[in-house]
C-alpha cells in the first residue's frame, strides 16, 4: 500500500491463473486484496481468462481495497459479477498516502466513482491491524473525505446514506447473508445499535462522535450505557 509500482513478475500472474482456476473449479466464493492501478488489473486480466472455462458469476469473486481502480476495470468487473470492497485506510494514513502518491492519493480510494458506477460494493475499516475500526470515523471520512485529525485527504466522498448502506446492508451480500443481515426487516437477525444522535441530521463533522447508547443482538440487549454508567 505503500508502493508506487507492484513486483509482480510474469510467472506469478501465470501462478495465481492456476489457483483461481481451481477456485472458480470448486464454485468457491474469494475475496482477494489488490490495491495499485497495475496489481488489479493483472487480476482482471487473469480472472476475465478463468471466467472463460469457469464462468465465476454469482460466486461473489471480490477484490478489496482498490485504492486505484479505474472506471474501465470496475466495467470488466461488473461485466463478470464480481464485488468491490472498499477499506477506509486514509482514516489514519491520509497523510503518508499524499507523500506517497501526491495528487492521486486525493481520490485513493475513489469512492464516488465507486458508488456511481452502480457495482454492488461493501465498506470495511480493515480492523486494528493496519486502522482504526470504528465504524462513525469511517462513515465520517466517507462522507466528509477528512482523516482522525480533521484534515481533508479525499475529495471523491458519498452522501451519508449511501456510505452507511455501503458499510451495512451492502456488507452482507459479502457473506452470503443478505436474508439474515444488514437491515432491519421481518425474518431478519434482530441486531440492532441505538445512538445518542441521528447520523442523518447532524452536521457531518459530528458523526465520528456519535457513541451508541444500547446494542442489541438476536432481540436481547447485550449493551445498555445507562447499566454501563
Amino acid at each position: 500500500m505503500l508502493d508506487l509500482k507492484p513486483n509482480a513478475k510474469p510467472e506469478d500472474w501465470v501462478q495465481l491463473g492456476r489457483v483461481l482456476r481451481e477456485v472458480a473449479k470448486a464454485r468457491l466464493p474469494l475475496h482477494v486484496h489488490t490495491t495499485l492501478t497495475d496489481s488489479i488489473e493483472g487480476f482482471v486480466d487473469t480472472i476475465e481468462k478463468v471466467d472463460k472455462e469457469y464462468p465465476i458469476r454469482n460466486l461473489r469473486w471480490t477484490l478489496i481495497h482498490l485504492d486505484q481502480i479505474t472506471p474501465s476495470q470496475i466495467e470488466r468487473m461488473k461485466k463478470l459479477g464480481m464485488y468491490t470492497a472498499v477499506h477506509t485506510r486514509p482514516t489514519i494514513m491520509g497523510g503518508i498516502f499524499n507523500e506517497i502518491h501526491g495528487e492521486r492519493s486525493n481520490s485513493m480510494p475513489p469512492l464516488k466513482m465507486v458508488q456511481d458506477s452502480g457495482i454492488t460494493w461493501g465498506f470495511g475499516t480493515d480492523t486494528s491491524v493496519v486502522n482504526q475500526f470504528r465504524p462513525f470515523t469511517t462513515l465520517y471520512w466517507a462522507v466528509t473525505g477528512k482523516m482522525v485529525g480533521g484534515t481533508k485527504v479525499l475529495r471523491q466522498t458519498i452522501s451519508r446514506e449511501d456510505a452507511l448502506i455501503a458499510h451495512t446492508r451492502k456488507n452482507a451480500y459479502f457473506h452470503f447473508q443478505e436474508n439474515s443481515l444488514g437491515s432491519i426487516q421481518p425474518g431478519k437477525l434482530a441486531d440492532l445499535v441505538v445512538l445518542d444522535r441521528d447520523y442523518l441530521a447532524i452536521p457531518a463533522d459530528q458523526i465520528k462522535d456519535i457513541k451508541p447508547t444500547m446494542t442489541i443482538v438476536g432481540g436481547k440487549i447485550v449493551y445498555d450505557a445507562a447499566e454501563a454508567r
